[in-house]
């Protein structure tokens, strides 16, 4: 992969590019094509993570590029073998691709676009919530064989609005689905039936995640809750990125003690937060254009390094104490991010369809082991880089593709 140094300041500016799409919650989110102004700066040498002076090194080129989609990559997930991961898109496809050689497995042409796709615990089934952009009450879910794709259960119907949040309890029983049409619903994977009525979150649904302790996290456009699933009670509600600049929350995941939210939206940076007071921890970790929002972001098996996904048009990660280590630049929007199941490599998923494989340096994973995040929690956040902390400069005002 070609590495390349970036300016710090230069990094920060202002964005010139064009605005992604404004979030109208009346009307369907787009997706716009945008060209990158990114240009090629050479190669330089990968710098040494014992240097805390060194700015995150920046690659430009992946291990492997997987063509086949033809729009925007809105999930994509690796199978429990660690040898497959399956992709959905925005041009009506679910694809498995074999990782060792990227080769398309199989190829299911669905109906409508695909907003969402879960592997069940056992990997013998994908879920995909699926519909249409002009038609938003008809959006469904369907359960198809991972083998063959033969469809298991479905269509099931409950949501009247846009599906792109599903999850899987730990223990592989209990399927939920968020949605625009503010309810999220509990599904029985032993028969693919409603548990109970919806859960009622009062604001148009855009992530949802099972915790370690089996509590259920759902941001929305204005919060993230808590939720006992069980006795169907919220325990906590907080604004999240809404208390900044009105942002929307976008995306979170849970740290692996269950403790702690990383969470993700529209004012482009990341943020952490103490469960049980319901309040942020630290400072922001900042490095994304400000004027740009985080789409995605995932933690590593090992819970060491996080994973972000911009419409920036790069994936970051980072490890303890909101330290970005590596940056990976894009030709387009990053939609959508996840790790291999050894964690040396990521998956990114580009609003253009691209979907690209890139290597974690050795020197991010060595740096990166047995610190857990988010761990010691300081005033002030390390980027790598010798002048000076990052500020946040603007606010990304919702714009995002799967809004």
């Amino acid at each position: 992969m070609r590495q390349v140094q970036k300016d710090h300041h230069a990094n920060n500016a202002p964005s010139d590019k064009p605005s992604t799409g404004t979030l109208h919650p009346s009307s369907p989110p787009r997706l716009l094509q945008l060209r990158s102004s990114y240009t090629d700066e050479g190669r330089v040498k990968q710098p040494s993570m014992n240097d805390g002076n060194q700015l995150p090194t920046v690659y430009q080129d992946p291990v492997k590029e997987f063509g086949g989609h033809e729009d925007g990559i809105t999930s994509i997930a690796t199978f429990p073998d660690g040898e497959r991961i399956v992709t959905g898109s925005l041009d009506k496809t679910i694809r498995i691709w074999r990782i060792e050689d990227g080769k398309e497995m199989q190829k299911w042409c669905v109906k409508q676009i695909v907003g969402a796709l879960v592997i069940s615990r056992d990997g013998k089934h994908v879920v995909s919530g699926e519909g249409s952009f002009d038609q938003t009450e008809h959006w469904e879910l369907w359960v198809r064989d991972a083998e063959t794709g033969r469809i298991v259960a479905g269509p099931l119907h409950g949501h009247t609005n846009l599906v792109f949040a599903l999850d899987i309890s730990l223990d592989g029983l209990t399927l939920v689905s968020g949605s625009w049409d503010c309810t999220v619903i509990l599904w029985d994977t032993t028969t693919w039936q409603k548990k109970g009525d919806p859960l009622e979150c009062g604001a148009h649904v855009t992530w949802v995640q099972f915790s370690p302790n089996g509590q259920l996290g759902v941001a929305t456009s204005i919060d993230n809750q808590i939720w006992d699933s069980d006795r169907r009670e919220r325990s906590a509600q907080f604004k999240g990125h809404a208390d900044f600049k009105k942002a929307w929350n976008f995306s979170f995941t849970w740290t692996h003690d269950g403790a702690y939210l990383l969470s993700a939206g529209g004012e482009g940076v990341i943020r952490s937060w103490d469960i049980s007071m319901g309040v942020p921890v630290g400072i922001p970790w900042t490095g994304h254009n400000a004027n740009e929002g985080i789409n995605h972001i995932i933690l590593d098996p090992t819970g060491t390094i996080l994973a972000s996904a911009s419409t920036d048009h790069t994936v970051r990660l980072w490890i303890q104490r909101g330290t970005e280590v590596s940056r990976y630049q894009h030709s387009n929007q990053v939609l959508r991010v996840t790790f291999s199941a050894n964690g040396r490599f990521i998956f990114s998923g580009e609003g253009n369809g691209k979907l690209s494989q890139w290597e974690i340096s050795e020197d991010v994973l060595t740096a990166a082991r047995g610190d857990p995040l988010p761990g010691e929690l300081k005033t002030e956040v390390t980027i790598f880089h010798s002048h000076s902390t990052h500020q946040l400069m603007g606010v990304h005002r919702s714009r995002a593709i799967l809004r």
